[in-house]
This record gives structure tokens, sequence and C-alpha cells, in this order.
């Protein structure tokens, strides 16, 4: 019988190893349903097309949809039932019969419930299915026939387990009274339990892979009879023959010889060696490896189980060497294989000295010596790794001159030792500010300008480009401004307006640094000046007409006013204006309204048309 190691825990419930196993619904925890990342696909859209009465039918139907519920809280097994939430809207025919649907990864669908006028749906998913894949539910209905929004379900596999030596082997030899160690690799969802073929019964296990141990007095081959979890029984594979022989041959191996070894001086490293059969007493097992000419040296003291921890003295030259196991009572020489011995890395950066220009890169030059592949970390945060040759150019884009020294660097032994500097300087150009035309040359104190600009040189991230008008007295102010970049938007209100239009000038300031660009002229015109004038006396019988005298004083044309007869003139250059009437009652003629570039203007007088009867 086997004697089994500690394995965690084991549950009460037993489930039969040799009787299909009632598939049943396994909670798991809750999970984002990721196959919803559009609208729902239930939309039912009603169709836009006239009626006989010319009206839209959409107009006068409802709009019918589905929302499945989501079941994304359950991990179920193939043939599995299955409890499927869902909410209608709209009202559907008497006759109307809802069902879920599974749909597969390529879209294909089947019915897995029969039809029922409301919810929540029982269903079956299909005992046929594959678990491990991820599918998709449904409801739908048929009167009318409306497809419902989908969910994921991911159906739980049924388990498969593998017997092997603890090693990994098909066979094992003891000594009688020895451990023989056995494991079992399951596949698909845990809980397990299994039977093997001496009648050891295992269950409700959770560890995987499962490790026991056996005492035998003859050869014994071990298979497994069955495994099963929650989803049903499963598929087993593999066996194991246990030799168990009172005087075995002493046998001495390396095991996965193949892979070789790839090991730093001075450096631990663990050594894995299969030895069975009857070894002396005082056996000790050493590691060895091969000098430059082939002569075999011990790495390690003597030591009587696998693995054994060696160490490459130091010193060792750097290159390929061949290790193996060694037994002392009796002598046995195992298999080779290929050991790389690498020393720890020394890095270089050449010492150099490079002038660029501003958003320039320039190539630094490191030396490497050692076991790569290597790694660097140069002073301003530049990394790479996976280097494979030396010398090694790396590339830096300095944004201010820098002094640039290695950080951290090494390669297969670690972080080695590293050396060296370069220096990078940038030319970097005065900061300076070109303004441009702005998009007026005219303009009424008030209004708003738009103004281009180019830079060079830097400018800080906190900086802040400013429009300035000249005074009086040439002392520039800051105007309000808006914008960061090219072109600046910015409200022009002189301080003082020296005559109706006057020229000044504009530029630009930087803050940060503190700069300005060169001056471009701009004539202001005084806001709010434009006055108009109403005079003029005459008389007319019904049905003619006389003429009023309008002059404007101030503001800049053209004018466009209204009379307090409600006649109006739009943009008139005229000036004196000289506009027609024709009252039909004694009438006094005033301006009540009158504007112009600048703005609301403002008026006197008034023109007397008397009509004589």
């Amino acid at each position: 019988m086997i004697r089994i190691l500690p394995v965690g825990f084991f549950l009460c419930s037993f489930l039969t190893l040799f009787n299909p196993a009632e598939a049943q619904v396994v909670p798991s925890i809750p999970q984002a349903d990721t196959s919803m990342t559009g609208p729902d696909r239930d939309a039912a859209e009603a169709i836009k097309k006239p009626d006989q009465f010319g009206k839209n039918i959409a107009d006068s139907i409802q709009t019918f949809a589905i929302r499945t519920g989501s079941v994304s809280y359950y991990s179920v097994c193939p043939g599995s039932r299955i409890v499927v939430p869902f909410t209608p809207q709209g009202p559907f025919n008497d006759d109307n019969l809802f069902s879920v649907q599974l749909v597969d990864v390529r879209g294909n669908a089947v019915s897995i419930s029969e039809g029922i006028k409301k919810g929540p749906i029982t269903a079956i998913i299909p005992a046929d299915k594959r678990g491990g894949h991820l599918y998709r539910l449904r409801v739908v209905s048929t009167s009318p026939a409306v497809v419902g929004s989908e969910v994921s379900l991911r159906l739980l596999p049924t388990p498969t387990a593998k017997l092997e030596s603890a090693d990994g082997s098909t066979s094992s030899r003891i000594m009688p009274g020895q451990d023989a160690q056995l494991r079992v690799v399951f596949t698909g969802s845990g809980p397990w339990s299994f039977q093997l073929s001496d009648s050891t019964m295992i269950t409700e296990t959770v560890t995987n892979p499962y490790y026991l141990s056996t005492k035998l007095e003859k050869i014994t081959t071990y298979k497994l009879l069955g495994v099963a979890n929650a989803c049903g029984s499963g598929t087993v594979d593999g066996s194991v023959i246990v030799n168990v022989d009172a005087n075995p041959e002493p046998r001495l191996a390396l095991k996965d010889p193949d892979k070789g070894y790839r090991v730093c001086t001075n450096t631990p490293f663990q050594v894995n060696f299969s030895a069975t059969g009857a070894y002396k007493a005082g056996n000790n097992f050493l590691v060895q490896i091969s000098d430059s000419k082939g002569a075999f040296k011990n790495i390690t003291s003597g030591d009587t189980t696998a693995p054994i921890m060696a160490r490459v003295p130091p010193g060792t030259a750097m290159g390929d060497y061949t290790l193996r196991i060694i037994s002392t009572s009796p002598r046995l020489v195992s298999d080779s294989t290929r050991i790389t011995i690498a020393a720890p890395t020394q890095t270089v950066l050449r010492r150099d000295s490079v002038k660029l220009k501003e958003g320039g890169s320039a190539d630094l030059s490191l030396q490497f010596q050692g076991g790569g592949p290597w790694f660097v970390l140069l002073s301003d945060g530049t990394y790479e790794n996976n280097i494979l040759t030396s010398p090694y150019n790396i590339k830096v884009s300095p944004y201010n001159t820098t002094n640039y020294t290695i950080t951290s660097a090494g390669g297969l032994c670690g972080v080695g030792t590293f050396s060296g500097n370069a220096y990078v300087s940038v030319d970097v150009p005065p900061s300076d500010i070109a303004i441009g035309n702005p998009s007026q040359t005219l303009i009424c104190s008030g209004g708003e300008i738009s103004l281009p600009f180019t830079t060079t040189g830097r400018f800080y991230a906190a900086n802040k480009f400013i429009v300035q008008v000249s005074d009086s007295t040439g002392r520039y102010v800051d105007m309000p401004t808006t914008g960061k970049e090219s072109p600046l938007k910015a409200k022009i209100t002189p301080p003082t307006m020296r005559d109706t239009v006057a020229t000044y000038n504009l530029r630009i300031v930087a803050t940060a640094p503190g700069v300005a660009s060169g001056a471009r002229e701009i004539q202001i015109v005084a806001p709010d000046m434009a006055v108009g004038e109403v005079s003029g006396r005459g008389a007319i019988t019904p049905g003619n007409s006389t003429r009023i005298r309008l002059k404007f004083k101030n503001g800049l044309p053209p004018w466009s006013f209204t009379l307090s007869d409600g006649s109006s003139v739009s943009g008139t250059f005229l000036n004196p204006y000289l506009i027609s009437v024709s009252p039909k009652t004694t009438t006094d003629f005033t301006i009540s309204s009158l504007k112009n570039a600048c703005g609301t203007g403002t008026s006197s007088g008034s023109a007397r048309v008397v009509v004589d009867n």
C-alpha cells in the first residue's frame, strides 16, 4: 500500500470514479462580462416607412427588446442545468414564447431550453460541448421574433491526470525499504479525485501536482484507474514501473544534461543528478569541471545526496568547460554536459566631448567585458538592455549640456563594475520673438486683433506671451491677451487717446525669459465718438417730398443710422448726407440710432417738415 504525503486538506464528500459523475453548477467569483463591449445586440429598430395615410409607421408601433441577465458568476460544466434571467421590453403577442440559445465562438447558435411565456428560463448545457471554451447565451422570442443581448459563459473542462515518477520519468529503482516517489499532474478545475491500480484512492484534493510515496518489496507497475472533478470523469495517462532490487547495480546520471549550465565565477549554482543502486558506506558525490587541457578537477567537497551546490573558483577563465558528477565508493562517472563560465561585467563609457545643436542627438560608445547580454543605465536615465555587441553605441538626446556617467551596468553575472564619462554640450540659441502682421491695422479701441509670431530659443513652462500697446509717453502697457501659441488674441484698449484716430505701437513680450519682439504700428480709433447732427426746415404739400441734411462728426465711416420715422441707411461714406422724406403730416425728424465701426454714437438737432394741407 501507499503512504500518503501531506497534501493540504481533504473534504468529506467522495466522487464515484467509475460511474459518470452528474454535472453540476459550481459558483465562482463574479467577474466582468468581457463580451459586452457595444450596445445590446437585441435592439429591434422600427422600419422607417410611411403607411397608406402618409404617416410614419415607426410613430405608431412599439420597439421590442430583450436584455439577457448576467450569468458571469457561474462556472458551468457541460450537461449542467442553468437558470437564465432576462428582461423583455415592449408588449409581446399572446402566442409568444421565450427560449435560451447557446452561441459558440463561430456564431453558431443552438436552442438549449423549451419555450416559455415568462422568465427566468431553465436551460441545459449540451453534454457534447467542450469545456474550457467561452460561449455566449442569449434569450430569443417567437412573436415577434427578437434576438436578445448576449452574455458570456465559460464552460469548465473535464479533468485529465498523468502519473509519473517525481522526477518526471516513467520508472524508478529502489532498494527494499526505500521510498519511491510518484506524482499525479492534473488539468481542468479542481478539486480532483483519483484512484491508483493498487486501490489507493484520493478524494477532493486541490494540490497540483499531487505527490505520494510508496515502500515496496517487489517490482510493481502503477497506473491510474480514473480521475474526476465537478464536471465528471476524465481521462488518465501514464504509468510508472518501480524496480525493487536488494543489491542493485549503482548508476549515476546527470539530470537534463542537454540543457547545460551557464554560470558566473564565484557564484553558487545547483547540479542535479540521479544516483540509484547500492553504494558503499562512506561514499561521496563530487562535481568536477575540466580545465583548458581537458583534465578534471573537483569544485565541491563531498556530498551524499542530490542536488549539490557548486561554485566555480575565483580566477577561472571565461569559456566553455565540461561538467560531470563522480562517486567515490564505488568510483563511478556520470555523463557530462557543457558549462559556460562567465566573469562579472566591466563596462567603460569612452571619454568623449560632443557639441550638439538644440534638438540634436549623439552616440556615446560603451565597451563591455564579461558575460553578456549586457545592460546599462546612464546618469540621465537612458537605459538599454539585451546588448549583444561590444563596443556598443547608445544614442542620447540631451536637453541641456550634460556630463554623462554610468549609474549601473552589468550582464549575466548581475551588476558589475563601470567607469568613464562623456561630455555633451548643447548650443541653445538666445530666446527671441519675431512678430508678424496683425490681422487689422485700423481698429477701434476695445476691438480684438489676431497677432501671429514665431520664436527661437527656449521659453520656460511658466512663460506667458502678452501683447502690449504703447501709451502717449511711449511706455508699453499690457493688453488683455489670450493664447499660448501663435496667433495671440488681444483686446486693444489704449490707456489714453490723443485724437479720434491715433497711431500706436504693438509688440509681444514673454515673461520667462523676459524678452520682447519688435514693434508694429496700428491705428486706433477712439470709441463711441461718432456724432450725427440733423438740421433743416421745409414745407411741402401732401404727396411731395423734401430733403433733410445729416452731418457726421468724429468717428470713421461707414455710418449707419435710423431716423425717428423708421427710415434707415446702412454703411454710407457720404458726409454730409441728404435724405428725402415724405411725411403725411408735419414732422420733426431726429436720429434715433447711429452706429459705425467703433460702436454706437450720439446725435443732436432736428429737422421740421411742415405739410400744408
